[in-house]
């Protein structure tokens, strides 16, 4: 969740830096060097992979800048985030909440340079091999009163909640809250797919609140707010579909719950992609979702909870996931120590659960959901005890306002 959505940030760009159309990046970075340090928390076996979702609070360019002489990055957050990746250790790694650097994007360049920043600077010797990045809708202008507050935001806007309310996703500048993946397994680059220009009204049965959107805006408003991705990795003879995404949460809008609706068809997608609905239509033309009895990991932050709030109709946004027979609820692996001696006040199921660590959001939001066809080995929510691990407790909390989830994975 971006728990600071709403706070004016400026930075300038050139005026027409929201006009630019970047295409997809897979890149190879180099050669992969393993992780020397040894976790508990390792694979078990050599048929296994581990997979880990990060939310690392607003990974902004000037964050991922800090460096000194020697490249080394000196940044406090991003060095304690960076010190969980190395102890868990995974195998492929998305991140939630990384910008893209479109100030420093020049005619050609690519969206790769705040990743390849956290690689060089941050990771250092725990080097991933494969890259993923693309688009995403965040701070991009629709020429819309998205938000309703009388105003159509211009790019004199940048950086202002202005500017934010009429993107096709919250951002106060282009590429924030984006997404990436980095990974030590091959990417199938030419298979994968991208679903940033979907347009909402296209979803069947969706929850689109017509008594606030035009029928001029609805014509053109995107449903994903960052965007919904199939990126495929190939471990042995398996191919294994990667579906991220990072819904809108479902706050921060009024009683005609915008953004409560919105959250919900972001997760409504995936239960059509999962059963292969010809109805949806990717970024290259492509329709169709998944062939039957594809492997896939649903993952990302989510921001929905099992015991968040329901919309009128009585349902949760990520029941619609849990309970699909097409898939695992690995609630019992996702557990921590440290969220027990931190919950909120509120009911007590799912307390081991939790994924964020402040007050009133700590909750299950992040979430890696595997299908049926796949066999989850164990997980967790990285979130020390402060009363059994002071330092580590203390780290976690410096990283991100998240906790690290990861999974072990048995393939075939």
């Amino acid at each position: 969740m971006h728990m600071h959505q709403f706070l004016d940030r400026k930075m300038s760009t050139s005026s027409g830096m929201l006009k630019k159309i970047l295409l997809t990046v897979v890149i190879v970075v180099g050669s992969c060097i393993s992780c020397s340090q040894k976790t508990s928390e390792m694979p078990v076996e050599n048929s296994s992979f581990r997979i880990a979702l990060f939310n690392i609070w607003e990974m902004s360019t000037e964050k991922l800048s800090e460096v000194d002489n020697n490249g080394e990055g000196q940044n406090e957050q991003l060095i304690a985030a960076a010190s969980i990746i190395k102890e868990i250790n995974p195998d492929v790694l998305v991140i939630n909440e990384i910008d893209h650097d479109f100030e420093a994007l020049g005619s050609g360049a690519d969206l790769s340079l705040n990743l390849q920043r956290f690689q060089d600077a941050y990771l250092r010797t725990n080097k991933f091999k494969y890259m993923y990045i693309a688009p995403c809708n965040t701070g991009f202008l629709a020429g819309m009163d998205f938000d309703n507050n009388g105003m159509i935001a211009t790019e004199e806007d940048l950086g202002s909640r202005d500017h934010g309310g009429d993107c096709f996703g919250y951002g106060a500048y282009p590429g924030q809250y984006s997404m990436a993946i980095l990974s030590r397994i091959p990417i199938e680059a030419d298979h994968v797919r991208t679903f940033q220009n979907f347009l909402w009204k296209d979803l069947p049965d969706n929850m689109i609140p017509t008594e606030w959107y035009s029928e001029d805006e609805i014509e053109i408003f995107r449903l994903s707010s960052k965007s919904h991705w199939d990126v495929p990795v190939r471990v042995g003879d398996n191919l294994i579909h990667l579906l991220v995404s990072h819904p809108t949460p479902p706050v921060f809008d009024g009683d005609e719950d915008r953004n409560g609706r919105r959250n919900y068809d972001e997760l409504k997608m995936w239960v059509h992609y999962i059963e292969g609905d010809s109805v949806l239509v990717d970024d290259a033309g492509i329709r169709g979702g998944l062939a039957a009895n594809e492997k896939f990991l649903i993952l990302g932050d989510l921001n929905a909870s099992p015991t968040g709030d329901t919309l009128w109709t009585g349902k949760r946004s990520i029941d619609q996931l849990l309970g699909h027979p097409l898939v695992i609820d690995c609630a019992d692996l996702l557990r921590s120590d440290g969220a027990l001696n931190n919950r909120p006040v509120g009911p007590p199921k799912y307390v081991e659960n939790w994924t964020t660590g402040r007050g009133k959001w700590g909750m299950r939001i992040d979430h890696i959901i595997p299908s049926v066809n796949l066999e989850p080995l164990r997980g967790g929510v990285h979130w020390p005890d402060a009363a059994s691990d002071s330092v580590g407790a203390a780290r976690v909390q410096k990283a991100s306002d998240h906790r690290m989830i990861w999974m072990d994975i048995k393939v075939d």
